[in-house]
């Protein structure tokens, strides 16, 4: 028997049974829940029809990634929202003021408060609101309207719980004296090789050059304990963050240094002790990377300018051992136990009372790659552990997809922050230490709002990546879509290129009519030969893993024919079963099969995103276990039943790609799930690659990824 009673909800049903909605049930079952328990019979059935349709498009909308309502942009997807408003929104102050009478709605109205302090272009001091940090006691209601925005109030706590952490990020002040900043700025210039600039060229503006945006970043860094760093591919992010943490460590001895200078000697040696670092990512592979590259920076840097003083603390003596997922930083701070879902260790308080909060994790700095993969639920969690003292440095592309979980926390960020520029005093402190002069500062950040927190800075300069995929890139990012087709289209008449787009338009992938010497899904699969070669070979699971690294095939979708499950079957089909040259076990494993895991399993040190390989062992003949590969060449190793949920790793969707490289990418966009092509989503793909990408696309589903977000 079905729980909805709503007439109006019954209606909708109708439509989702008939597959001609692309409404979900609990849209209507969120509506029905609220209608039950929060609206009454007025005798109005307008007003209670408008907020039941609106419950069932803000719950929508979280399915798509929003965390809110945009009341001045309903969906244009859904039937009840191309219309059924439509008269409403003739007067929409007046609709949203009934609006605000519901008994379901909290409304914040004009409720706001400071984030930052800003200079307006008369010089006066005003206030920065970037969202209102709402003051008022815990209430009840489902919904909570504000500037033309209506939120769960699940969504709507959650911002509440991140704008506060920001607010009070914004508001630490990083104790640095005039002796501070020149030993900073020798430092800085030391490591990112900046040339000398006297102190009349930086009163003048004399001194020639342009700024250098990674050394910009790491004095953002030296000045307050957040920072946002966003660049495209080959901008050298992790690069930054290398010399970000030789500088950190730097700051950290000079602060602690000024603290202790009228102790003893003794004491003096005291506050120099081992800073603690962690290295976050959303993804195994993607820490695992980014460890390898700051150590190996790093490393490079204190060899270039440290010297070799046995006695000295270096940043790299401070790094982990191998970087590691959210999650499992999360988990082993003792958040995240429900959505888990696993067994821990628990105290009596949390048995027997109930409670389960999560703890502070003992940690200094925090670095987050991939932050763009990271959503508003996450981030909260986050900011629960990470001491409010500690340095935290996101690192990401805000033209990447965002999380697939409601909540795009990094590109919100970056959006808020672009729309600043410096004060005069943050500007003056950023001369000081990258020597650049104030007016050449003030002229790149432009006539905007000037703040005194700015923790934005955008990598602007491209060093390894180029040539085709560049242009590929820039042409996505700007909705370039006529130029990419003419460029990049597969024409034997014209010299190879590193990016090619195979035009799907005159073959259907069932039932299909091919070219004798063409066939799509063949040369999308073709390059998994050379893998399959090692696979048969018997080889071990390093040469196995880099042999994997050379083609990654990404599907815009996980089902139908274009979809990750069929594309998966036919490479199989095509590599291991049609040939026999592969032995196959139970369960259709087979030495060398690749694997992704596709659920947390924190007990075992495997997470969602993991790719692992299986191996056949030696001494026992049929006897097989999954191993993940791991830093140092070690790996973990686990028997196939304790993996509850994964898939084959050959095809994958572009969202489980994030965070991953590989030499060659091939790019599937079904033509019939339309409404999951976007820019962010083939600019995530195409920017997967290192040497070159293949795209099979129809030409209506390349426009349609071209369009705007």
């Amino acid at each position: 028997m079905s729980l909805l009673k709503y007439p109006l909800l019954l209606g909708l049903a109708k439509s989702i049974k008939r597959g001609l909605s692309p409404l979900r049930w609990i849209d209507l079952y969120a509506a029905q829940y609220i209608a039950d328990s929060h609206l009454t019979d007025t005798g109005n059935t307008d007003d209670n029809d408008h907020l039941v349709a609106l419950v069932v498009l803000v719950s929508f909308v979280s399915g798509k990634g929003e965390t809110f309502l945009d009341l001045d942009n309903l969906p244009k997807e859904i039937q009840i929202s191309r219309g059924y408003f439509q008269k409403s929104q003739k007067n929409i102050e007046q609709w949203l003021s009934q609006l605000a009478q519901s008994p379901a709605v909290r409304n914040m109205g004009g409720a706001s408060q400071v984030c930052a302090k800003s200079v307006g272009s008369d010089g006066r001091k005003q206030q920065q609101v970037a969202f209102p940090l709402d003051q008022s006691e815990a209430f009840q209601e489902p919904l909570v309207l504000w500037q033309h925005r209506l939120y769960l109030a699940r969504y709507w706590r959650l911002h509440q719980d991140v704008e506060r952490w920001v607010y009070a990020q914004s508001t630490t002040v990083i104790p640095l004296n005039e002796s501070h900043f020149d030993k900073l700025s020798k430092s800085l210039k030391q490591v990112f090789m900046l040339p000398s600039k006297s102190i009349e060229e930086r009163e003048t503006g004399t001194a020639e050059g342009s700024v250098d945006w990674q050394a910009m970043a790491a004095a953002h860094t030296l000045l307050q304990n957040f920072s946002v760093i966003t660049g495209g591919p080959g901008t050298g992010k992790t690069t930054t963050a290398a010399s970000l943490l030789f500088l950190l460590m730097q700051r950290y001895h000079l602060v602690a240094q000024t603290d202790t200078s009228d102790r003893s000697s003794v004491e003096y040696l005291a506050p120099l002790q081992r800073l603690s670092v962690r290295l976050l990512a959303p993804t195994g592979k993607a820490a695992v990377k980014l460890a390898d590259s700051i150590r190996h920076h790093l490393v490079s840097i204190e060899a270039r300018l440290s010297g070799a003083d046995p006695r000295s603390l270096r940043m790299s003596d401070c790094l982990p051992e191998s970087g590691e997922t959210i999650h499992r930083f999360l988990y082993q701070n003792g958040a995240l136990r429900e959505s888990l879902n696993q067994h821990q260790h628990f105290t009596s308080d949390e048995a027997i009372l109930g409670k389960k909060e999560s703890r502070q994790a003992k940690v200094d700095i925090v670095v987050i790659d991939e932050a763009s993969m990271i959503d508003l639920a996450l981030m909260v969690e986050l900011i629960k552990v990470i001491p409010s003292s500690a340095q935290v440095i996101l690192l990401g592309d805000h033209f990447q997809l965002p999380a697939v979980e409601p909540g795009q926390v990094f590109s919100d960020l970056v959006a808020r922050y672009e729309s600043t520029s410096y004060s005069q005093d943050f500007a003056e402190n950023l001369s000081k230490l990258s020597g650049y002069h104030v007016d050449e500062l003030l002229e790149e950040a432009g006539t905007k709002h000037r703040a005194d927190f700015q923790p934005l800075c955008e990598l602007r300069k491209t060093y390894r990546f180029g040539g085709d995929l560049k242009t590929a890139a820039n042409q996505i990012k700007a909705g370039q879509s006529t130029a990419f087709k003419t460029q990049f289209k597969l024409d034997s008449s014209i010299e190879a290129k590193t990016v090619r787009w195979h035009s799907l338009d005159q073959q259907a992938f069932d039932g299909r009519e091919q070219s004798e010497h063409y066939s799509p899904e063949a040369a999308m699969v073709k390059p998994y030969w050379a893998y399959f070669e090692c696979v048969s070979s018997g080889a071990p699971l390093k040469k196995l893993s880099a042999a994997f690294e050379a083609y990654q095939l990404l599907c815009s979708t996980h089902d139908g024919p274009l979809g990750v499950t069929n594309m998966n079957e036919l490479i199989e089909a095509e590599f291991v079963y049609s040939h026999r040259k592969i032995t196959t076990f139970a369960s259709g494993l087979y030495h060398g099969k690749a694997i992704l895991v596709t659920r947390n399993h924190p007990h075992l040190g495997v997470f969602n995103g993991d790719i692992g390989f299986v191996i056949a062992s030696h001494e026992v003949q049929g006897n097989v276990e999954i191993h993940f590969l791991q830093q140092n060449d070690q790996a973990i190793i686990v028997a196939p039943g304790r993996l509850k949920e994964w898939q084959p790793a050959y095809a994958m969707t572009v969202h489980k790609s994030q965070g991953s490289e590989y030499d060659q990418v091939g790019i599937v966009l079904a033509n019939y799930a339309k409404e999951l092509l976007s820019r962010a989503l083939l600019y995530t793909a195409l920017t997967r690659s290192k040497l070159s990408c293949d795209i099979w696309a129809q030409a209506s589903s390349l426009d349609q990824a071209f369009e705007e977000n």
